[in-house]
């Protein structure tokens, strides 16, 4: 079974410029994703993207960055990571490959099966 790409719907978002970079904390961080903390010597990636006139940045913990990459292949909205993959998960009734979540950090696996057994025991 392929791997299924998380369909977050129509966005446009016309950057006037983005960058992303992976970096390593020297302070405490909070993921935009998981609300975690990013702690000191972790890495992460860093975001900063303008559009509209606004400056926004994004910190993004490995593990989430590793759910992004796998489910995400059609783009995605920053802070809704978890929101649009438990809603996919669910449709799909937790029939997820076991190739998509090989490539996943541990503590990524360990939250994504949580989500498939809670969809399991709701069907």
């Amino acid at each position: 079974m392929e791997c299924s790409c998380v369909y977050v719907g129509e966005f446009y978002c016309d950057n006037d410029f983005y960058r992303s970079k992976i970096v390593t904390a020297i302070k405490q961080h909070k993921c935009c994703e998981c609300h975690q903390p990013i702690l000191p010597s972790e890495k992460y990636e860093y975001v900063a993207q303008r559009y509209d006139g606004e400056f926004f940045t994004h910190k993004t913990c490995i593990d989430c960055l590793s759910v992004r990459n796998e489910f995400f292949c059609d783009g995605w909205c920053f802070e809704f990571l978890w929101e649009y993959l438990t809603e996919h998960i669910n449709e799909l009734r937790g029939d997820i490959s076991e190739n998509c979540i090989a490539p996943l950090t541990v503590p990524a696996k360990n939250k994504v099966c949580e989500l498939i057994e809670k969809a399991w025991a709701d069907v």
